[in-house]
């Protein structure tokens, strides 16, 4: 019986530098008080954020695969490509395009290469090893309108994952002979040859789960700080039991959340191959991000109205992220509730122009707990 692999010192280092990119793409949803992020502001949230975290995917999925065997160069490379995309997120869209895409690029290559040298593919996500959306971001870099850059990187990325999804569902048989073809037409003797890599579903588990982790401490970062710059903290007439409705409803959802997660999400052994629990993954990462952003605002005025796009984003992070639990666990039993978690807090959002922003963070809270609500009873059930 094998002995059970866990993150190595290595990687959990690899990982410090998501918590710096997270929390400068978080920045990008703060917007102004009255108006919140604008357009641009969301999509590129969106878009660099998938960046990001395709090339975290890619360095963490070589890993998991080759264990031991890592090149360490390899993976301080990759981590100081993260470092150069995340510092270039504030100005990505002016100044700094060129540095992300270009950061991109190489961090992808670098990434790929790694994992070519290996000998190894992950057949169900070959975007790790073969990245067929490249060639957009490489045009790109003469684009200098931001909503056309944007949408050459975002059709790019569209081409990774697509491709990869569906190169998972062929035959992988012939997959691997066409590879290994590719290499001996380079003719390049030093590369091995190519062959199916066994991922270790447990540790991959592991590494999906702390990314989720430090999204969860990006949202108590953001809650925390907006509190700490509110003047007064005493009840008061109206605003200071909003401020205290909005902060034990903020902690309660976060903890549900956390425990949707790790009970039924990312946490433990995937039991779904990478290219279903991957895109999975980065909804729901980018889902309590957007919470994240959400929260820090409503902290900051919890009897104020939320600004519309603040709150689309917050609670329709709420509404995906427990939409995608309920998929991942893929049971029938009390759709009803399940439902409905789902969709309160879209009904939320619709109400933010009349309603204290706390008000939205406290329906959110009822809406995680009535999931969890409902997959206990299921699990209770069948005990």
């Amino acid at each position: 019986m094998s002995v059970p692999r866990h993150a190595s010192w290595l990687e959990l280092f690899f990982d410090l530098v998501v918590v710096v990119a997270v929390n400068q793409l978080a920045h990008l949803l703060h917007g102004g008080a009255a108006h919140g992020p604008g357009a641009l502001d969301i999509v590129a949230f969106f878009t660099l954020y998938l960046a990001i975290w395709l090339v975290w995917v890619t360095f963490t999925l070589y890993s998991s695969v080759v264990a031991e065997k890592v090149r360490v160069s390899a993976m301080f490379v990759g981590m100081a490509g993260i470092a150069v995309m995340a510092a270039a997120v504030p100005h990505s869209m002016d100044g700094r395009a060129a540095v992300f895409a270009a950061a991109y690029l190489a961090t992808t290559a670098i990434g790929s290469g790694a994992f070519q040298r290996s000998g190894k593919v992950v057949l169900s996500w070959t975007a790790a090893s073969q990245n067929a959306g490249l060639v957009p971001w490489i045009v790109s870099l003469w684009v200098g309108n931001p909503w056309a850059k944007l949408g050459l990187w975002l059709f790019g990325l569209a081409l990774t994952m697509t491709v990869s999804v569906f190169a998972s569902r062929g035959d992988h048989d012939e997959l691997l002979a066409r590879l290994n073809e590719r290499v001996r037409r380079r003719a390049e003797p030093r590369l091995p040859a190519i062959e199916a890599a066994q991922l270790d579903t447990r540790h991959l588990g592991e590494r999906l789960g702390l990314f989720v982790i430090i999204v969860f401490g990006e949202a108590m970062l953001q809650g925390v700080r907006a509190v700490a710059g509110v003047g007064n903290w005493r009840p008061g007439a109206g605003a200071g039991w909003l401020l205290l409705l909005a902060v034990v409803s903020a902690f309660l959802l976060l903890i549900t959340l956390w425990w949707l997660n790790i009970r039924y999400g990312f946490a433990e052994e995937t039991r779904f191959p990478p290219a279903v629990a991957l895109p999975a993954h980065f909804v729901v990462i980018a889902s309590v991000t957007t919470v994240a952003a959400g929260l820090g605002a409503v902290a900051a005025g919890p009897a104020a109205h939320l600004a519309a796009s603040s709150a689309w984003l917050m609670c329709g992070g709420t509404s995906a992220f427990l939409l995608v639990i309920d998929l991942l666990v893929a049971h029938a039993r009390r759709w009803p509730l399940r439902v409905a978690a789902v969709l309160v807090p879209l009904a939320a959002a619709l109400s933010a122009p009349w309603v204290p922003a706390a008000v939205l963070v406290t329906a959110m809270a009822v809406a995680a707990g009535a999931q969890l609500l409902a997959l206990r009873t299921k699990r209770i059930t069948e005990a």
